[in-house]
């Protein structure tokens, strides 16, 4: 049967693994050697016509530093010791900070990330630099292709990090001296959800009609394994937290449950996510706190749960909180669920994977306080809560088949903006050394400007 596999699995081998040396003995190396030829990547266009590419990453993707530069997030001590990475359980969320701030590109540049199985990112930069992309905070001026990385704390409210997202990139418009420039966003997993809210509403709030805001900033998007109809994983690392490395405090329930991020990454109320254990669907909408409290779960956990708080009054804080977090969590998949009034202008592209059993469910029981089941333990376990996906998010996920426009698409896609559908074998964190989505990524990214006036096919493969 398949064992447990949490959202934060990738950290989790760590120095543990059996393969531990080897794994060390890889990331010290100098380098790897690169899979895409440079010579595959031909007629590279000027970077007077090509925009800079921007790379917006997921949940856990950027680093965090004290304000005189130290790395808090991730280094060897979260492993090994503990780092409190927890915000105040306070509302509304624009004073719910600490004086943590993001920087670079987790495990890009430090070999400590790459240690844990975090190497995406360093596998999407390498792809890029093969293919010629240069750094835009230090390339040259005559640089024909580059990149940059949009940093944020993945921590927060998603809508924070798309105006965040908006500030970065009218100061990168600024710094071309482009009054006009648009760039092409690479958005993966939650960072996709960030970038398609900066594309329908720039920084505003959620609850207005989609205005395409963002549209004047980018070029074309592409939305790399990026979970639009949520993740049961969420929920697993809200009521249970997860162990890095050695460690099973840094990523404590205590310390997940005050990131607002986390609960914008549950499943919206349309998916089913909840199982019995026959394996029949349970109604429940896990943005309403009633959910919460009709499981026990959270701070609604009896007995010995009270355990976890320092007083009754913490406890209440951590109510107040969570019903804020799931009310902001509701509004933004409506936001990001709501039908434009407008095609989208721009060509918007999602890639991910659907050949690996992905867990879409969890099983619930009827006693009050008892945690959902996130492992399988016999067959009808297996049938009912896995669907096919890449390891993290399921292909329904993906392309959010649980939006009425998915009802009339040949692959059930349920997003107005899609324009381009890649789906294939890939792993969440292992698409970017995949070589059918190198050579899919570097195509998009390439491609020239469309003319304007050309029709915006929708096309698959």
């Amino acid at each position: 049967m398949r064992g447990r596999r949490s959202w934060w699995a990738p950290f989790a081998a760590g120095l543990a693994a059996g393969g531990g040396a080897l794994a060390v003995a890889q990331a010290l190396a100098s380098s790897r050697r690169r899979s895409i030829d440079p010579l595959l990547v031909k007629g590279r266009l000027q970077h007077a016509e090509h925009p800079t590419a921007v790379i917006v990453p997921g949940i856990l993707g950027s680093g965090l530093f004290r304000e005189n530069g130290t790395p808090v997030w991730l280094n060897v001590r979260n492993a090994v010791g503990y780092y409190n990475l927890s915000l105040p359980f306070t509302v509304p969320f624009s004073e719910s900070r600490d004086d943590l701030v993001p920087k670079g590109l987790l495990g890009a540049q430090t070999r400590v990330p790459r240690l844990f199985g975090f190497t995406e990112y360093y596998d999407l930069l390498e792809l890029l630099t093969a293919a010629g992309f240069e750094d835009a905070t230090a390339a040259p001026d005559d640089a024909a292709l580059r990149f940059h990385v949009f940093s944020y704390d993945w921590r927060r409210d998603l809508v924070e990090s798309a105006r965040r997202l908006h500030e970065t990139l009218e100061e990168l418009a600024a710094r071309e001296g482009n009054p006009e420039a648009r760039f092409d966003l690479v958005g993966h997993s939650m960072g996709g959800l960030v970038a398609r809210y900066y594309l329908r509403y720039g920084g505003a709030e959620p609850g207005g009609p989609v205005t395409w805001a963002g549209a004047r900033r980018i070029r074309q998007l592409a939305l790399v394994a990026v979970p639009s109809g949520g993740g049961i994983h969420a929920l697993d690392v809200l009521l249970n937290g997860a162990r890095l490395g050695f460690s099973y405090t840094t990523l404590a329930a205590m310390v997940v449950a005050r990131m607002p991020s986390v609960y914008q990454l549950l499943p919206p109320r349309e998916v089913p996510s909840l199982v019995d254990a026959a394996g029949e669907d349970v109604p429940a909408d896990l943005h309403d706190p009633a959910t919460w409290e009709r499981f026990g779960w959270g701070p609604y956990a009896a007995n010995g749960a009270r355990r976890a708080y320092a007083s009754e009054a913490e406890r209440e804080a951590h109510r107040v909180f969570l019903a804020a977090a799931l009310a902001r969590a509701r509004a933004l998949h409506e936001a990001l669920g709501r039908p434009p009034e407008e095609r989208c202008p721009v060509r918007v592209a999602v890639m991910g994977g659907d050949t690996l059993p992905t867990l879409a469910r969890a099983v619930v029981s009827d006693r009050p306080g008892t945690s959902p089941r996130f492992e399988t333990v016999n067959r009808t376990d297996a049938q009912s809560m896995f669907e096919a996906g890449d390891g993290r998010v399921t292909r329904a996920s993906l392309l959010a088949s649980h939006l009425p426009g998915a009802d009339h698409d040949e692959h059930g896609c349920g997003l107005p903006e899609a324009t381009h559908i890649f789906v294939g074998a890939a792993d969440h964190h292992g698409i970017y050394s995949e070589h059918t989505f190198q050579s899919i990524l570097l195509r998009w990214l390439l491609k020239p400007h469309r003319t304007q006036g050309d029709p915006l096919e929708r096309r698959r493969s």
